[in-house]
């Protein structure tokens, strides 16, 4: 046997990997489990949920405006309603002092006085509602803000606004609470 005939029948030669191209990619001949990294183009598309977080944000405002609209026309419906002020004077003079769980009820048998709590039940439903959106947007808005390779604009706008609202809006009802103790 030649020595030329000997490096053919090994199975295992190193001379073929010193003649392999490395300017070339390796390929495999079953193809690559993972997927090549995609090179940086430099142009990012918005954010999925940042624009989720903007939307919720607006759909909470147009809630609460809506809720503020329905309380504002109920309320001008009960001072204007005659018949209803009228039945709130004979159950004052019917319920004295201590006798407001007695009032109570008769003020929610009364037909005419169990419209005008449904509306403002609507109206405070509503607003619940919205601040809950709120803080769904606002959970949106962070994830956006945090995440890569995609345009944070809607986040952080949507961030800012849904933030704003959670935090108005406990701001208000701890104010309330301030208010409502020092008259006790």
């Amino acid at each position: 046997m030649t020595d030329n005939n000997q490096s053919e029948n090994r199975p295992f030669d190193n001379n073929q990997y010193r003649e392999h191209d490395h300017s070339q990619p390796h390929t495999q001949p079953f193809g690559s489990p993972f997927q090549p990294l995609e090179p940086d183009t430099g142009i990012h598309k918005h954010s999925g949920i940042g624009i989720a977080s903007f939307v919720l944000a607006l759909v909470a405002v147009l809630l609460v405006v809506i809720a503020i609209i329905i309380a504002v026309v109920g309320a001008r419906g009960l001072a204007e309603d005659q018949s209803l002020l009228t039945e709130l004077e004979n159950f004052a003079n019917l319920y004295g002092p201590g006798q407001e769980t007695e009032l109570g009820n008769a003020l929610m048998d009364s037909e005419i006085f169990g419209e005008f709590i449904a509306t403002f039940l609507f109206a405070g439903v509503l607003m619940l509602g919205s601040l809950a959106l709120a803080f769904v947007g606002l959970i949106l808005g962070i994830v956006s803000a945090a995440s890569r390779k995609r345009k944070k604009t809607f986040g952080i706008i949507g961030l800012v606004l849904n933030g704003l609202f959670v935090v108005g809006t406990i701001g208000l009802f701890i104010a309330t609470l301030a208010l409502g103790m020092g008259s006790v």
